[in-house]
């Protein structure tokens, strides 16, 4: 009997920045920060799979004690607006070596703002997340805050993926700014003051053994394999993923 293993894992890892801004001269905002995080297990002894954010402290698995902490960020006095920080995040197969398999691993980017404990209109295009090499995003299943990706190769047990290299805002978030007229003055402010950052990665995986029915049954995607097992995804859909 073949058995398919429906997200096996699911990880959440929710990094939560707060942006602020004086004036319209300013060209850095002060960032502080805080995350949580919280996992979902319906992990087997076959299959499992965890995020792991570098630190000062080297990698350290992102679970139920905290979330993405952002350390690059923390180490500038102040957030600059446009700046490339380095965000290293890499996922992990971390399956009992003695019965564990090869894993497909999917991870799912959300990003928003908020502001007052609320969504904001604000884009969500404008948060820039790079991405390592070796990953496909599936844009049918992308909206203006989500982004799927897939690891096109298996994660071997006990290997690692690079996932996340790069977190910066878009220049252009500093042209959003509304007037106020007054009969003394003119006040101008921007959009993004004291609006919030929010991203979620959330991660799960799948075995390679009868790949293409295995993807299927778990994230209902038709994909195209180079073997039965264990083979390189080389289509997705309809599409190629070179």
């Amino acid at each position: 009997m073949k058995k398919f293993y429906k997200n096996p894992l699911l990880i959440l890892a929710l990094g939560l920045l707060i942006i602020s801004a004086g004036s319209i001269s300013a060209t850095r905002a002060a960032m502080d920060y805080q995350s949580a995080a919280e996992s979902v297990n319906f992990s087997t002894a076959e299959i499992s799979v965890e995020i792991k954010e570098l630190t000062d402290d080297g990698y350290v698995t992102i679970g139920k004690q905290g979330g993405l902490t952002f350390p690059e960020v923390a180490k500038d006095d102040s957030f600059k607006i446009g700046k490339k920080y380095k965000e290293s995040v890499k996922l992990v197969n971390n399956s009992n070596e003695a019965t564990g398999y090869s894993e497909y691993v999917r991870v799912v980017v959300r990003k928003s703002w908020y502001k007052d404990g609320k969504s904001t209109d604000l884009d969500p295009s404008l948060i820039n997340l790079e991405v390592a090499d070796g990953w496909y995003e599936n844009k049918a299943e992308g909206t203006s805050e989500q982004a799927v990706y897939y690891r096109l190769t298996p994660l071997g047990c006990g290997k690692e993926a690079e996932f996340l290299k790069s977190i910066s805002v878009d220049n252009k978030i500093t042209n959003l700014v509304s007037t106020k007229e007054t009969e003394t003055s003119i006040e101008t402010e921007y959009l993004y003051s004291e609006e919030f950052v929010y991203i979620q990665l959330q991660a799960d995986a799948v075995q390679t053994h009868n790949a293409e029915d295995a993807i299927y049954a778990a994230w209902g995607v038709k994909a195209k394999c180079d073997a039965v097992d264990d083979g390189k995804i080389i289509k997705i859909g309809d599409v190629a993923t070179q």
